[in-house]
Protein backbone atom coordinates (compact mmCIF):
# COMPACT_ATOMS: atom_id res chain seq x y z
CA UNK A 1 0.00 0.00 0.00
CA UNK A 2 2.60 2.32 0.65
CA UNK A 3 4.77 1.32 -2.52
CA UNK A 4 1.59 2.59 -4.46
CA UNK A 5 1.13 5.41 -2.92
CA UNK A 6 4.67 6.65 -3.35
CA UNK A 7 4.73 5.81 -6.75
CA UNK A 8 1.49 7.38 -7.14
CA UNK A 9 3.14 10.49 -5.70
CA UNK A 10 6.26 10.26 -8.06
CA UNK A 11 4.03 10.01 -11.12
CA UNK A 12 2.02 12.83 -10.03
CA UNK A 13 5.06 15.00 -9.53
CA UNK A 14 6.48 13.85 -12.90
CA UNK A 15 3.46 14.83 -14.28
CA UNK A 16 3.66 18.27 -12.36
CA UNK A 17 6.70 19.45 -11.88
CA UNK A 18 9.17 19.88 -15.00
CA UNK A 19 12.68 17.56 -14.29
CA UNK A 20 14.66 19.78 -16.39
CA UNK A 21 14.64 23.00 -14.20
CA UNK A 22 15.38 20.56 -11.09
CA UNK A 23 18.19 19.04 -13.20
CA UNK A 24 19.48 22.75 -13.60
CA UNK A 25 19.28 23.69 -10.06
CA UNK A 26 20.97 20.07 -9.26
CA UNK A 27 23.41 20.66 -11.23
CA UNK A 28 23.99 24.15 -11.17
CA UNK A 29 24.42 23.86 -7.37
CA UNK A 30 26.61 21.14 -7.17
CA UNK A 31 28.88 23.16 -9.89
CA UNK A 32 28.63 26.27 -7.91
CA UNK A 33 29.57 24.64 -4.68
CA UNK A 34 32.74 22.92 -5.99
CA UNK A 35 34.32 25.52 -8.18
CA UNK A 36 33.83 27.98 -4.82
CA UNK A 37 35.65 25.45 -3.38
CA UNK A 38 37.92 24.63 -5.79
CA UNK A 39 39.08 28.40 -6.00
CA UNK A 40 39.11 28.57 -2.22
CA UNK A 41 41.54 25.83 -2.02
CA UNK A 42 43.55 27.60 -4.53
CA UNK A 43 43.94 30.37 -2.53
CA UNK A 44 45.20 28.12 0.40
CA UNK A 45 47.83 27.03 -1.87
CA UNK A 46 48.77 30.20 -2.95
CA UNK A 47 48.66 31.79 0.75
CA UNK A 48 51.43 28.51 1.74
CA UNK A 49 53.48 29.41 -1.22
CA UNK A 50 53.27 33.20 -0.36
CA UNK A 51 54.16 32.49 3.61
CA UNK A 52 56.61 29.55 2.62
CA UNK A 53 58.14 32.41 0.40
CA UNK A 54 58.28 34.47 3.38
CA UNK A 55 59.55 31.80 6.18
CA UNK A 56 62.49 30.89 3.29
CA UNK A 57 63.39 34.64 3.01
CA UNK A 58 63.50 34.60 6.75
CA UNK A 59 65.61 31.28 7.06
CA UNK A 60 68.20 32.40 4.75
CA UNK A 61 68.72 35.48 6.05
CA UNK A 62 69.26 34.00 9.46
CA UNK A 63 71.51 31.48 8.18
CA UNK A 64 73.40 33.86 5.56
CA UNK A 65 73.77 36.43 9.12
CA UNK A 66 74.98 33.67 11.06
CA UNK A 67 77.76 32.17 8.40
CA UNK A 68 78.90 35.69 8.46
CA UNK A 69 79.79 35.44 12.26
CA UNK A 70 81.76 32.84 11.37
CA UNK A 71 83.42 34.79 8.48
CA UNK A 72 84.47 37.21 11.05
CA UNK A 73 85.63 35.00 13.47
CA UNK A 74 87.88 33.37 10.76
CA UNK A 75 89.39 36.84 10.34
CA UNK A 76 89.96 37.58 13.65
CA UNK A 77 91.83 33.99 14.22
CA UNK A 78 93.90 35.41 10.90
CA UNK A 79 95.03 38.35 13.12
CA UNK A 80 96.33 36.50 15.64
CA UNK A 81 98.11 33.63 13.21
CA UNK A 82 100.01 37.15 11.20
CA UNK A 83 101.36 38.48 14.61
CA UNK A 84 103.39 36.82 17.32
CA UNK A 85 101.57 38.70 19.91
CA UNK A 86 98.31 40.54 19.50
CA UNK A 87 98.10 43.56 21.81
CA UNK A 88 94.81 44.87 23.29
CA UNK A 89 95.23 48.37 21.32
CA UNK A 90 95.38 45.82 18.12
CA UNK A 91 92.95 44.01 19.04
CA UNK A 92 90.48 46.85 19.39
CA UNK A 93 91.83 48.71 15.88
CA UNK A 94 91.22 45.46 14.10
CA UNK A 95 87.57 45.02 15.81
CA UNK A 96 86.97 48.90 15.05
CA UNK A 97 88.70 48.25 11.37
CA UNK A 98 85.61 45.50 10.60
CA UNK A 99 83.14 47.58 12.14
CA UNK A 100 81.39 45.20 14.17
CA UNK A 101 77.94 47.92 15.03
CA UNK A 102 78.12 48.55 11.80
CA UNK A 103 78.20 45.37 9.12
CA UNK A 104 77.85 42.65 11.64
CA UNK A 105 73.99 43.76 13.40
CA UNK A 106 73.33 41.27 16.37
CA UNK A 107 76.50 40.61 17.53
CA UNK A 108 77.10 41.54 20.61
CA UNK A 109 80.89 41.43 20.96
CA UNK A 110 84.12 39.94 19.19
CA UNK A 111 86.79 38.47 22.03
CA UNK A 112 89.76 36.21 22.55
CA UNK A 113 89.41 33.69 25.26
CA UNK A 114 92.90 32.60 25.73
CA UNK A 115 94.21 29.27 27.86
CA UNK A 116 96.04 29.31 30.82
CA UNK A 117 99.43 27.07 30.96
CA UNK A 118 99.69 25.13 34.13
CA UNK A 119 101.19 27.41 36.35
CA UNK A 120 100.96 30.35 34.03
CA UNK A 121 97.88 32.18 35.98
CA UNK A 122 100.02 34.74 37.98
CA UNK A 123 102.00 35.54 35.19
CA UNK A 124 99.58 36.00 32.79
CA UNK A 125 97.71 38.38 35.35
CA UNK A 126 100.87 40.61 35.43
CA UNK A 127 100.84 40.95 32.25
CA UNK A 128 97.13 42.13 31.72
CA UNK A 129 97.82 44.39 34.38
CA UNK A 130 100.90 46.19 33.33
CA UNK A 131 99.07 46.26 30.06
CA UNK A 132 96.90 48.76 31.10
CA UNK A 133 94.21 46.51 33.12
CA UNK A 134 94.88 47.19 36.87
CA UNK A 135 92.04 45.46 38.13
CA UNK A 136 92.30 42.43 36.07
CA UNK A 137 91.36 39.21 38.28
CA UNK A 138 90.13 35.84 37.06
CA UNK A 139 86.69 34.32 37.77
CA UNK A 140 84.85 31.17 36.73
CA UNK A 141 81.46 29.71 37.31
CA UNK A 142 80.42 27.65 40.38
CA UNK A 143 80.83 23.74 39.71
CA UNK A 144 83.85 21.50 39.76
CA UNK A 145 87.14 22.79 37.58
CA UNK A 146 87.89 21.84 34.18
CA UNK A 147 91.17 19.89 32.46
CA UNK A 148 91.90 23.14 31.32
CA UNK A 149 91.74 26.93 32.39
CA UNK A 150 90.94 29.85 30.13
CA UNK A 151 90.32 33.37 30.37
CA UNK A 152 88.84 36.35 28.39
CA UNK A 153 91.26 38.86 27.74
CA UNK A 154 89.40 40.32 24.98
CA UNK A 155 86.27 41.43 24.30
CA UNK A 156 85.08 44.62 22.01
CA UNK A 157 83.64 46.91 22.47
CA UNK A 158 84.23 47.20 25.69
CA UNK A 159 81.08 48.75 27.22
CA UNK A 160 79.59 47.50 30.81
CA UNK A 161 78.11 44.91 29.57
CA UNK A 162 81.34 43.17 27.97
CA UNK A 163 83.64 44.43 30.63
CA UNK A 164 81.94 41.76 32.62
CA UNK A 165 83.23 39.33 30.67
CA UNK A 166 87.12 40.22 31.23
CA UNK A 167 88.86 37.46 33.13
CA UNK A 168 85.79 35.00 32.84
CA UNK A 169 86.81 31.20 32.53
CA UNK A 170 84.27 29.96 29.93
CA UNK A 171 85.78 26.43 29.81
CA UNK A 172 84.49 25.81 33.33
CA UNK A 173 81.05 25.58 32.25
CA UNK A 174 79.81 22.72 30.41
CA UNK A 175 77.80 23.71 27.93
CA UNK A 176 80.13 26.37 26.44
CA UNK A 177 83.58 23.88 27.57
CA UNK A 178 81.81 21.28 24.64
CA UNK A 179 81.85 24.02 21.47
CA UNK A 180 85.09 24.50 23.20
CA UNK A 181 86.21 21.52 22.91
CA UNK A 182 84.89 20.82 19.87
CA UNK A 183 86.11 23.72 18.07
CA UNK A 184 89.52 22.63 19.49
CA UNK A 185 89.57 19.12 18.45
CA UNK A 186 88.51 20.10 14.93
CA UNK A 187 90.57 22.79 14.00
CA UNK A 188 86.55 24.50 12.99
CA UNK A 189 83.99 27.12 14.18
CA UNK A 190 81.79 25.76 16.70
CA UNK A 191 78.28 26.81 18.05
CA UNK A 192 77.53 26.04 21.87
CA UNK A 193 74.35 25.63 23.21
CA UNK A 194 71.89 27.83 25.11
CA UNK A 195 73.34 29.52 27.71
CA UNK A 196 72.94 32.81 30.16
CA UNK A 197 75.74 35.31 28.97
CA UNK A 198 78.57 36.44 31.73
CA UNK A 199 77.37 39.65 29.82
CA UNK A 200 73.41 39.89 31.41
CA UNK A 201 74.03 42.21 34.26
CA UNK A 202 70.36 43.86 34.32
CA UNK A 203 67.15 42.27 34.81
CA UNK A 204 66.46 42.38 31.16
CA UNK A 205 68.23 38.93 30.68
CA UNK A 206 68.16 36.96 27.69
CA UNK A 207 69.20 33.45 26.21
CA UNK A 208 72.41 33.35 24.37
CA UNK A 209 75.01 31.06 22.79
CA UNK A 210 78.57 32.34 21.80
CA UNK A 211 80.54 30.77 18.48
CA UNK A 212 83.92 29.83 18.91
CA UNK A 213 87.19 29.75 16.07
CA UNK A 214 90.32 28.21 17.53
CA UNK A 215 93.40 29.92 17.60
CA UNK A 216 96.81 27.80 17.45
CA UNK A 217 100.58 28.43 18.30
CA UNK A 218 101.88 29.21 14.82
CA UNK A 219 98.80 30.06 13.18
CA UNK A 220 98.36 26.92 11.14
CA UNK A 221 95.88 24.23 12.33
CA UNK A 222 97.99 20.94 13.25
CA UNK A 223 97.06 17.71 11.30
CA UNK A 224 96.28 15.84 14.35
CA UNK A 225 94.10 15.86 17.42
CA UNK A 226 96.33 15.21 19.95
CA UNK A 227 98.91 18.07 18.17
CA UNK A 228 95.63 20.48 18.06
CA UNK A 229 95.20 19.98 21.60
CA UNK A 230 98.83 20.74 22.39
CA UNK A 231 99.54 23.58 19.67
CA UNK A 232 96.02 25.54 20.94
CA UNK A 233 96.60 29.47 22.01
CA UNK A 234 93.02 30.12 22.85
CA UNK A 235 90.00 31.35 20.86
CA UNK A 236 88.49 34.02 18.75
CA UNK A 237 84.38 33.80 20.03
CA UNK A 238 81.60 36.43 19.79
CA UNK A 239 78.85 36.01 21.74
CA UNK A 240 75.26 36.73 21.52
CA UNK A 241 72.16 37.55 22.73
CA UNK A 242 69.07 35.90 21.21
CA UNK A 243 66.91 37.88 21.19
CA UNK A 244 68.54 40.94 20.14
CA UNK A 245 70.12 38.76 17.47
CA UNK A 246 67.16 37.45 15.74
CA UNK A 247 65.49 41.39 15.66
CA UNK A 248 68.47 42.58 13.97
CA UNK A 249 68.50 39.74 11.26
CA UNK A 250 65.03 40.29 10.61
CA UNK A 251 64.76 43.96 10.53
CA UNK A 252 64.43 44.44 6.83
CA UNK A 253 61.71 42.01 6.89
CA UNK A 254 58.55 43.00 7.56
CA UNK A 255 57.51 40.83 10.86
CA UNK A 256 54.09 41.13 10.94
CA UNK A 257 54.05 38.71 8.34
CA UNK A 258 55.40 36.21 10.75
CA UNK A 259 56.08 35.18 14.30
CA UNK A 260 58.71 32.76 15.04
CA UNK A 261 60.04 30.33 18.30
CA UNK A 262 63.83 29.51 17.92
CA UNK A 263 64.81 26.64 19.75
CA UNK A 264 68.67 24.91 20.03
CA UNK A 265 68.11 21.30 18.67
CA UNK A 266 64.76 19.93 19.39
CA UNK A 267 61.19 21.74 19.81
CA UNK A 268 61.20 21.62 23.78
CA UNK A 269 60.73 24.86 26.16
CA UNK A 270 63.71 24.45 27.70
CA UNK A 271 65.83 24.45 24.05
CA UNK A 272 63.88 28.10 23.49
CA UNK A 273 66.36 30.56 22.42
CA UNK A 274 63.92 33.65 21.36
CA UNK A 275 60.40 33.90 20.28
CA UNK A 276 57.94 36.47 18.97
CA UNK A 277 55.23 33.54 19.64
CA UNK A 278 52.95 33.71 23.13
CA UNK A 279 54.65 32.94 25.83
CA UNK A 280 56.05 29.91 27.18
CA UNK A 281 57.61 28.57 23.94
CA UNK A 282 54.42 26.35 22.55
CA UNK A 283 54.79 25.17 18.89
CA UNK A 284 52.02 26.91 17.48
CA UNK A 285 48.80 25.25 16.18
CA UNK A 286 47.80 27.85 13.18
CA UNK A 287 47.06 26.65 9.66
CA UNK A 288 49.52 28.48 8.53
CA UNK A 289 52.58 27.26 9.83
CA UNK A 290 56.19 26.06 9.26
CA UNK A 291 59.16 24.75 10.48
CA UNK A 292 62.74 24.82 9.26
CA UNK A 293 66.44 23.98 10.59
CA UNK A 294 69.84 25.93 10.12
CA UNK A 295 72.90 24.35 10.66
CA UNK A 296 76.00 26.56 11.49
CA UNK A 297 79.24 26.19 12.85
CA UNK A 298 78.50 22.43 14.20
CA UNK A 299 75.04 23.49 15.50
CA UNK A 300 71.54 22.97 14.34
CA UNK A 301 68.74 25.45 15.49
CA UNK A 302 65.28 24.78 14.65
CA UNK A 303 62.67 27.37 13.41
CA UNK A 304 59.20 26.78 13.73
CA UNK A 305 57.51 30.07 11.88
CA UNK A 306 53.92 30.81 12.21
CA UNK A 307 51.63 33.48 10.34
CA UNK A 308 51.45 37.13 11.41
CA UNK A 309 48.63 39.60 11.82
CA UNK A 310 49.34 41.25 8.46
CA UNK A 311 49.99 37.74 6.28
CA UNK A 312 46.16 38.27 5.21
CA UNK A 313 44.28 35.97 2.73
CA UNK A 314 45.01 36.43 -0.81
CA UNK A 315 42.29 37.69 -3.21
CA UNK A 316 41.44 34.05 -3.96
CA UNK A 317 39.06 33.60 -1.30
CA UNK A 318 37.17 36.85 -2.06
CA UNK A 319 37.01 35.46 -5.78
CA UNK A 320 35.84 32.40 -4.49
CA UNK A 321 32.46 33.87 -2.91
CA UNK A 322 32.36 35.78 -6.09
CA UNK A 323 32.19 32.95 -7.76
CA UNK A 324 29.67 31.25 -5.47
CA UNK A 325 27.96 34.23 -5.39
CA UNK A 326 27.40 34.52 -9.06
CA UNK A 327 27.07 30.62 -9.59
CA UNK A 328 23.75 30.49 -7.40
CA UNK A 329 22.05 33.63 -9.39
CA UNK A 330 22.95 32.12 -12.57
CA UNK A 331 21.83 28.86 -11.87
CA UNK A 332 18.60 30.54 -10.03
CA UNK A 333 17.87 32.42 -13.00
CA UNK A 334 18.55 29.49 -15.51
CA UNK A 335 16.53 27.22 -13.17
CA UNK A 336 13.66 29.71 -12.30
CA UNK A 337 13.88 30.67 -16.63
CA UNK A 338 13.81 26.95 -17.54
CA UNK A 339 11.08 26.26 -14.66
CA UNK A 340 9.10 28.56 -16.23
CA UNK A 341 9.34 27.43 -19.91
CA UNK A 342 8.53 23.62 -18.37
CA UNK A 343 5.51 24.44 -16.45
CA UNK A 344 4.33 26.30 -20.13
CA UNK A 345 5.15 23.61 -22.17
CA UNK A 346 3.87 21.42 -19.99
CA UNK A 347 0.45 23.28 -19.29
CA UNK A 348 0.41 23.26 -23.36
CA UNK A 349 0.74 19.82 -23.40
CA UNK A 350 -2.07 19.51 -20.53
CA UNK A 351 -4.55 21.33 -22.76
CA UNK A 352 -3.53 19.71 -25.47
CA UNK A 353 -4.33 16.81 -24.01
CA UNK A 354 -7.66 17.92 -22.35
CA UNK A 355 -8.31 19.61 -26.27
CA UNK A 356 -7.54 15.92 -27.66
CA UNK A 357 -10.07 14.33 -24.74
CA UNK A 358 -12.57 16.36 -25.34
CA UNK A 359 -12.96 16.17 -29.32
CA UNK A 360 -12.67 12.46 -27.99
CA UNK A 361 -15.30 12.83 -25.97
CA UNK A 362 -17.23 14.71 -28.19
CA UNK A 363 -17.24 12.05 -31.09
CA UNK A 364 -17.75 9.57 -28.56
CA UNK A 365 -21.14 10.97 -27.67
CA UNK A 366 -21.96 11.57 -31.52
CA UNK A 367 -21.77 8.55 -32.25
CA UNK A 368 -23.24 7.32 -28.98
CA UNK A 369 -26.17 9.51 -29.58
CA UNK A 370 -26.22 8.53 -33.30
CA UNK A 371 -26.65 4.59 -32.12
CA UNK A 372 -29.15 5.79 -29.19
CA UNK A 373 -31.29 7.71 -31.73
CA UNK A 374 -31.22 4.51 -34.36
CA UNK A 375 -32.22 2.23 -31.45
CA UNK A 376 -34.38 4.50 -30.00
CA UNK A 377 -36.42 4.86 -33.47
CA UNK A 378 -36.14 0.99 -33.95
CA UNK A 379 -37.47 0.68 -31.23
CA UNK A 380 -40.68 3.26 -31.72
CA UNK A 381 -40.94 1.82 -34.82
CA UNK A 382 -41.49 -1.60 -33.49
CA UNK A 383 -43.93 -0.38 -31.03
CA UNK A 384 -45.88 1.33 -33.77
CA UNK A 385 -45.35 -1.92 -36.07
CA UNK A 386 -47.04 -4.23 -33.26
CA UNK A 387 -49.52 -1.83 -31.44
CA UNK A 388 -50.96 -1.59 -34.96
CA UNK A 389 -51.25 -5.11 -35.59
CA UNK A 390 -53.72 -5.24 -32.97
CA UNK A 391 -57.60 -5.59 -33.51
CA UNK A 392 -59.99 -3.26 -31.72
CA UNK A 393 -60.78 0.35 -31.99
CA UNK A 394 -58.10 2.73 -32.78
CA UNK A 395 -58.68 4.85 -29.24
CA UNK A 396 -57.35 1.63 -28.00
CA UNK A 397 -54.66 1.21 -30.30
CA UNK A 398 -53.74 4.80 -29.65
CA UNK A 399 -53.13 3.95 -25.85
CA UNK A 400 -51.40 1.65 -25.92
CA UNK A 401 -48.77 3.02 -28.46
CA UNK A 402 -48.85 5.85 -26.01
CA UNK A 403 -48.19 3.55 -22.71
CA UNK A 404 -45.63 1.81 -24.27
CA UNK A 405 -43.94 5.21 -25.45
CA UNK A 406 -43.94 6.46 -21.69
CA UNK A 407 -42.16 3.66 -20.58
CA UNK A 408 -39.65 3.91 -22.89
CA UNK A 409 -39.33 7.74 -21.59
CA UNK A 410 -39.11 6.62 -18.54
CA UNK A 411 -35.95 4.18 -18.88
CA UNK A 412 -34.50 7.38 -21.10
CA UNK A 413 -34.83 9.66 -18.09
CA UNK A 414 -33.48 7.50 -15.93
CA UNK A 415 -30.76 7.23 -18.19
CA UNK A 416 -30.24 10.88 -19.12
CA UNK A 417 -29.99 11.91 -15.37
CA UNK A 418 -26.76 9.64 -15.32
CA UNK A 419 -25.09 10.76 -18.41
CA UNK A 420 -26.29 7.24 -20.54
CA UNK A 421 -24.13 5.18 -17.66
CA UNK A 422 -26.88 2.69 -16.57
CA UNK A 423 -29.85 2.35 -14.30
CA UNK A 424 -30.40 1.49 -11.13
CA UNK A 425 -33.11 -1.77 -11.04
CA UNK A 426 -34.83 -1.44 -8.49
CA UNK A 427 -35.13 2.90 -9.28
CA UNK A 428 -36.15 1.86 -12.46
CA UNK A 429 -38.80 -1.19 -11.36
CA UNK A 430 -40.11 1.47 -8.87
CA UNK A 431 -40.94 3.97 -11.78
CA UNK A 432 -42.19 1.30 -13.85
CA UNK A 433 -44.65 -0.34 -11.40
CA UNK A 434 -45.72 2.61 -8.91
CA UNK A 435 -49.13 3.46 -10.86
CA UNK A 436 -50.03 -0.09 -10.28
CA UNK A 437 -49.01 -0.54 -6.73
CA UNK A 438 -52.10 0.91 -5.14
CA UNK A 439 -52.55 3.66 -2.88
CA UNK A 440 -50.26 1.74 0.10
CA UNK A 441 -48.25 0.32 -2.77
CA UNK A 442 -49.28 -2.81 -0.91
CA UNK A 443 -50.49 -4.79 -4.35
CA UNK A 444 -46.69 -4.83 -5.55
CA UNK A 445 -43.71 -6.29 -3.72
CA UNK A 446 -40.47 -5.45 -4.90
CA UNK A 447 -37.19 -7.30 -3.38
CA UNK A 448 -33.40 -7.31 -4.20
CA UNK A 449 -30.29 -6.61 -3.94
CA UNK A 450 -28.33 -3.52 -5.76
CA UNK A 451 -28.14 -3.96 -9.28
CA UNK A 452 -26.72 -1.69 -11.95
CA UNK A 453 -27.75 -2.08 -15.39
CA UNK A 454 -26.42 -1.20 -18.61
CA UNK A 455 -28.15 1.35 -20.59
CA UNK A 456 -29.47 -1.06 -23.32
CA UNK A 457 -29.93 -3.86 -20.64
CA UNK A 458 -32.26 -0.63 -19.21
CA UNK A 459 -33.94 0.36 -22.05
CA UNK A 460 -34.99 -3.51 -22.51
CA UNK A 461 -35.67 -4.46 -19.12
CA UNK A 462 -37.85 -1.19 -18.64
CA UNK A 463 -40.26 -2.00 -21.62
CA UNK A 464 -40.35 -5.68 -20.19
CA UNK A 465 -41.50 -4.60 -16.92
CA UNK A 466 -44.46 -2.40 -18.68
CA UNK A 467 -45.51 -5.18 -20.55
CA UNK A 468 -45.84 -7.51 -18.05
CA UNK A 469 -47.59 -4.80 -15.51
CA UNK A 470 -49.68 -4.10 -18.64
CA UNK A 471 -50.66 -8.09 -19.20
CA UNK A 472 -51.85 -8.02 -15.39
CA UNK A 473 -53.96 -5.17 -15.62
CA UNK A 474 -55.38 -6.29 -18.32
CA UNK A 475 -55.60 -9.97 -17.52
CA UNK A 476 -54.02 -11.08 -14.63
CA UNK A 477 -53.59 -10.24 -11.10
CA UNK A 478 -53.97 -6.47 -10.80
CA UNK A 479 -56.90 -6.83 -12.99
CA UNK A 480 -59.31 -7.47 -9.87
CA UNK A 481 -59.28 -6.04 -5.97
CA UNK A 482 -57.82 -9.33 -4.29
CA UNK A 483 -54.68 -9.78 -6.80
CA UNK A 484 -51.00 -9.29 -6.01
CA UNK A 485 -47.54 -9.24 -7.63
CA UNK A 486 -44.03 -9.47 -6.67
CA UNK A 487 -41.10 -8.73 -8.64
CA UNK A 488 -38.04 -10.11 -7.08
CA UNK A 489 -34.00 -10.28 -8.16
CA UNK A 490 -30.86 -12.14 -7.34
CA UNK A 491 -27.08 -11.82 -7.77
CA UNK A 492 -24.68 -14.62 -7.91
CA UNK A 493 -21.34 -14.98 -8.53
CA UNK A 494 -19.71 -17.02 -11.47
CA UNK A 495 -16.36 -16.09 -11.96
CA UNK A 496 -14.08 -13.18 -10.34
CA UNK A 497 -15.24 -10.95 -13.43
CA UNK A 498 -19.54 -12.29 -13.56
CA UNK A 499 -22.17 -12.18 -11.53
CA UNK A 500 -25.84 -13.61 -12.69
CA UNK A 501 -28.71 -11.73 -12.59
CA UNK A 502 -31.70 -13.62 -12.00
CA UNK A 503 -35.49 -11.56 -12.10
CA UNK A 504 -38.53 -13.17 -11.23
CA UNK A 505 -41.90 -11.77 -12.13
CA UNK A 506 -44.78 -13.73 -10.58
CA UNK A 507 -48.54 -13.10 -9.60
CA UNK A 508 -51.29 -14.13 -7.61
CA UNK A 509 -54.63 -13.87 -6.92
CA UNK A 510 -56.13 -12.92 -10.31
CA UNK A 511 -58.47 -14.89 -12.69
CA UNK A 512 -57.59 -18.52 -13.24
CA UNK A 513 -55.13 -18.09 -16.37
CA UNK A 514 -55.52 -19.79 -19.20
CA UNK A 515 -52.50 -19.80 -21.94
CA UNK A 516 -53.10 -17.71 -24.85
CA UNK A 517 -53.74 -18.84 -27.87
CA UNK A 518 -51.06 -16.76 -30.15
CA UNK A 519 -48.59 -14.75 -28.47
CA UNK A 520 -49.10 -10.57 -29.10
CA UNK A 521 -46.40 -8.09 -28.36
CA UNK A 522 -45.90 -8.23 -25.16
CA UNK A 523 -45.13 -11.89 -25.06
CA UNK A 524 -42.64 -11.54 -27.91
CA UNK A 525 -41.00 -8.24 -26.55
CA UNK A 526 -40.34 -10.56 -23.78
CA UNK A 527 -39.53 -13.41 -25.00
CA UNK A 528 -37.60 -13.42 -28.06
CA UNK A 529 -36.30 -9.11 -27.66
CA UNK A 530 -35.39 -9.35 -24.73
CA UNK A 531 -33.59 -12.64 -24.62
CA UNK A 532 -31.82 -12.07 -27.80
CA UNK A 533 -30.21 -8.48 -26.11
CA UNK A 534 -29.50 -9.63 -22.96
CA UNK A 535 -27.88 -12.68 -24.46
CA UNK A 536 -29.93 -14.82 -21.71
CA UNK A 537 -32.66 -16.78 -20.85
CA UNK A 538 -36.66 -16.04 -20.39
CA UNK A 539 -38.82 -18.35 -19.29
CA UNK A 540 -42.57 -17.05 -19.23
CA UNK A 541 -45.40 -19.27 -18.36
CA UNK A 542 -49.03 -18.89 -17.62
CA UNK A 543 -49.66 -20.51 -15.24
CA UNK A 544 -53.31 -21.17 -13.72
CA UNK A 545 -52.79 -19.32 -10.28
CA UNK A 546 -50.92 -16.23 -12.27
CA UNK A 547 -48.36 -15.69 -14.91
CA UNK A 548 -44.67 -15.99 -13.60
CA UNK A 549 -41.77 -14.69 -15.45
CA UNK A 550 -37.84 -15.21 -15.24
CA UNK A 551 -35.15 -13.57 -16.77
CA UNK A 552 -31.42 -14.80 -16.18
CA UNK A 553 -28.65 -13.64 -17.64
CA UNK A 554 -24.88 -12.56 -16.95
CA UNK A 555 -23.54 -9.25 -15.92
CA UNK A 556 -19.91 -8.27 -15.68
CA UNK A 557 -19.13 -7.73 -11.76
CA UNK A 558 -16.43 -5.39 -12.08
CA UNK A 559 -18.44 -3.11 -14.15
CA UNK A 560 -21.52 -3.51 -12.46
CA UNK A 561 -19.65 -2.45 -9.57
CA UNK A 562 -18.05 1.09 -11.08
CA UNK A 563 -21.81 1.72 -12.48
CA UNK A 564 -22.93 1.08 -8.87
CA UNK A 565 -20.63 3.84 -7.51
CA UNK A 566 -21.84 6.60 -10.48
CA UNK A 567 -25.56 5.58 -9.54
CA UNK A 568 -25.13 6.23 -6.26
CA UNK A 569 -23.17 9.31 -6.81
CA UNK A 570 -26.51 10.53 -8.78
Amino acid sequence: MAGRSVSTVLRRLRRTTPVLPVLILVLGLTATVAGALLVDRLGDIRDRQRFDSVVDQANNALGGQLQTYVAILHAGAGLFAASQEVTHDEFRAFAERVDLSGRYVGIQGLGFSARIPPGGDAALAARMRAGGRPAFTFHRPPGPPADERHAVLFLEPEDARNRAAIGFDMYADPVRRQAMARARDTGLAAMSGKVELIQEIDADKQAGFLIYEPVYVGGDRPETQEARRSALLGFVYAPFRADDLLQAVFAGIDQGEFGYAVYNGEVAPENLLAASLPPGGAVPVSAMSATRQVSVAGGTWTIVYEAGPRFGPSAAHQLAWVFAFGGLLATGLVAIATWRQGKARMAAERELSARTAIEARQKLLLDELNHRVKNTLATVQSIAAQSLRQTGDVESVRRNFEDRLIALSHAHNLLTRDAWRGANLAELAEIELRPYAGADGARIEIVGPAAWLSPNTAVAMSMALHELTTNAVKYGALSNAEGHAALEWTLTPVSADQERLTLVWEEHGGPPVTPPKRRGFGSRLIVGGLAHQLDGEVDLSFRPQGVRCVITFLAPSQVANEMMAVGQVA
